[in-house]
């Protein structure tokens, strides 16, 4: 079945006119703009001038039938949620801080180390990727002290550094 003739008739082009008027977003009036160019001309010329695809373009008239202005919005593109709640990740950041596990020992804190804490207290798993981010966040970073090797001669160390 063929697709009609007239995607805006004159009714729905004013209403856009309208709506145009008020907003203060350009992509918005971009996108209205395009809808009350195709009351005037064809589909694949107004695609042409504003360098969309006609497809798009058809979709936003539909959109606008549909919903009206919030059909035009672009939708939040978001991320998943983080497993973690607020007071987790400030029980986190207490231990990074303190170097400290929930226990109160000392520890030397790498994220393997932090990941298996989160999974035995909070019973939650959280990759890898998504704890270095949040401990970057924090303002934490990795320091690792320098190995003490068992086998060095200390006399040869003291006679190897440099004498002012």
């Amino acid at each position: 079945m063929a697709r009609p003739k007239e995607v805006v008739n004159e009714a729905l082009a004013k209403k856009a006119e309208a709506e145009m008027k008020e907003l203060r977003d350009h992509q918005l009036c971009t996108r209205l703009q395009a809808i009350v160019s195709c009351a005037q001309h064809s589909i694949s010329t107004v695609a042409a001038v504003f360098g969309i695809n006609r497809r798009t373009l058809w979709r936003w008239c539909r959109n606008f039938k549909e919903t009206g202005i919030e059909g035009l919005r672009d939708k939040p593109k978001g991320h998943n949620p983080s497993k973690l709640n607020e007071d987790q990740q400030r029980q986190i950041e207490r231990w990074l801080a303190e170097g400290r596990n929930h226990q109160g020992l000392a520890v030397h804190w790498t994220l393997s180390k932090i990941q298996a804490e989160i999974e035995s207290v909070f019973g939650i798993k959280v990759g890898l990727t998504p704890l270095w981010k949040r401990v970057r966040a924090l303002g934490f970073r990795q320091k690792v002290p320098r190995p003490h090797h068992a086998q060095a001669d200390p006399e040869a160390q003291e006679i190897f550094k440099k004498n002012p």
